[in-house]
């Protein structure tokens, strides 16, 4: 949930309703008392809280204390954006793009999103720099483009942008090609707990490519690791190098089993 200073004036009720959302909102699911939330966070909403606005967008959106509702949600992210709260431009474009909750419109989708970025939302940044990187919603493909958006918000320990900047030095695609340039950034990535991070790093740590040893080990534990988050590749990239390993033992063990008379 966000948090953002307000630009205007705001009651102490208001913001006190707002601080015990939040205090409740953090408690453990199995004891949270979402009616308790939604008093709150409703009051300092109602109150004109952009932050409380955005929140509260949010659980309409996902039905979280709430049945879903998609036009309820739309309708406190655009009060909340018209507040300033950078979360909720972000979110609202993110509605237009889909079309939930509102009309699709892509080019509304794009003005804000490109005005999230602007102000530094590192998911906006990503966004529009895979917008950039493959062309298409209104956005010409540029990877120079792209490599710069992914970079702003990698700067912040953006998962996915860190991961795709390690693929744009992988490919050379924007930037000079750079194969220690990437695996710095997939290590990165993959610090971060991002799949596609650690999959990626397994790869160079099992061809012993970008500056690395050659590691088997830990090539599988990162691409365990990859395919514990639902990495559609990296499970039977595991089980061939558990295959590979395997097949070096017993050849070990017996140097003459694959002789045939």
């Amino acid at each position: 949930m966000t948090q953002t200073a307000e630009k205007k004036e705001l009651s102490p009720e208001v913001i006190e309703a707002h601080e015990k959302s939040l205090q409740l909102a953090r408690e453990p699911s199995e004891t949270r008392d979402m009616e308790q939330v939604l008093t709150y966070m409703k009051k300092a909403a109602d109150g004109g809280h952009s932050a409380a606005q955005c929140n509260l967008g949010y659980l309409y959106a996902v039905g979280d204390g709430v049945d879903a509702n998609p036009e309820e949600s739309v309708r406190w992210f655009q009060l909340a954006a018209e507040g300033g709260d950078l979360q909720a431009i972000y979110n609202l474009s993110q509605m237009y793009a889909s079309g939930r909750g509102v009309e699709a419109n892509h080019a509304t989708a794009l003005a804000l999103l490109r005005k999230a970025a602007n102000a530094g939302h590192p998911d906006a940044l990503y966004n529009l720099g895979i917008y950039s990187y493959s062309g298409g919603n209104g956005v010409e493909q540029d990877h120079q483009a792209a490599f710069v958006f992914f970079q702003n918000a990698a700067s912040v320990g953006h998962g996915d942008a860190l991961f795709s900047m390690g693929l744009c030095y992988s490919k050379g695609h924007g930037v000079a090609k750079d194969e220690i340039k990437a695996v710095e950034c997939y290590k990165k990535s993959a610090e971060t707990g991002n799949a596609n991070g650690l999959f990626n790093l397994g790869l160079y740590y099992y061809y012993g490519e970008g500056g690395l040893a050659r590691d088997l080990d830990l090539a599988q534990d990162l691409f365990q690791r990859a395919a514990a988050l639902g990495h559609d590749k990296a499970g039977s990239a595991a089980a061939s190098i558990a295959a590979e390993k395997e097949k070096a033992a017993n050849a070990a063990a017996d140097p003459f089993a694959d002789i045939k008379l």
